[in-house]
């Protein structure tokens, strides 16, 4: 794998998280593949992944903050993306009733910045990305 920026949806995050998350073992291989590239955590999927939930799950919540804390984390500023990403969201619904979550919508908006360089997205969902990806030839992780 080309060494590539790599932006990561929460369901990586959960899955890594949580042992008995659906996407647990999958996540567990993703997180060797990737560990030697530069990781981008949106901070929208931070707020998914740090839910109430998580914060009453002490060793969950710690296992976390040591796999953030890598040199090769970068928690992603994502405040120029979302006015625009909220705007696409009801826009879409008004359209065709139809939309991606505003965590989707930062991530799309990230996807199709041609000024970060993402190489690779980690995500579970592929249908809510592909389009995307395909255009600007990103590779889906899953």
């Amino acid at each position: 794998m080309p060494n590539k920026i790599i932006l990561t949806d929460s369901c990586f995050w959960l899955g890594l998280i949580d042992s008995t998350d659906q996407h647990h073992e999958k996540s567990l291989t993703v997180a060797e593949l990737i560990e030697d590239h530069q990781i981008l955590l949106p901070w929208p999927c931070l707020y998914e992944t740090v839910s109430t939930h998580l914060t009453r799950r002490r060793k969950q919540l710690l296992l976390f903050e040591q796999l953030i804390s890598k040199s090769n984390i970068k928690l992603f500023d994502d405040s120029r993306y979302r006015d625009n990403a909220f705007d696409q969201l009801l826009f879409l619904n008004r359209q065709t009733g139809f939309t991606h979550s505003l965590t989707d919508g930062v991530l799309r908006e990230i996807l199709m910045d041609i000024n970060v360089n993402v190489g690779y997205l980690v995500t579970y969902n592929n249908r809510d990305f592909i389009d995307i990806c395909t255009q600007r030839q990103i590779e889906i992780i899953d």
